[in-house]
């Protein structure tokens, strides 16, 4: 096989389709677009970032001699690491809320 497709879609005839049948042309935003997917995205962010940057003092640490604080940064982003996991359970939180 050629590895194309042996037809196009047409953007313009694509349509979603309600529950009665009818084309409908006002599909919703996608799900990720909505408040509650963007809060946990938001969450895991916030704790990438503060996991990064206690990770980065703890290198700066290292390599600047300190090993004594590049210890305590190194320890406190292991320790940082379970934020990761608020958004995904706040979104489950909710989900069993409902």
């Amino acid at each position: 096989m050629s590895g194309r497709a042996p037809f196009g879609l047409d953007p313009e005839r694509i349509r979603e389709v309600g529950a009665d049948g009818r084309p409908r042309n006002d599909a919703p935003p996608p799900a990720f677009l909505g408040r509650r997917h963007r809060l946990v995205l938001a969450l895991f962010g916030l704790a990438l970032f503060v996991i990064g940057t206690l990770a980065g003092l703890a290198a700066a640490a290292f390599a600047t001699g300190a090993r004594g604080w590049a210890g305590v940064f190194a320890l406190m982003a292991l320790g940082a690491t379970p934020l990761l996991a608020i958004g995904p359970l706040q979104d489950r939180w909710r989900h069993r809320r409902r």
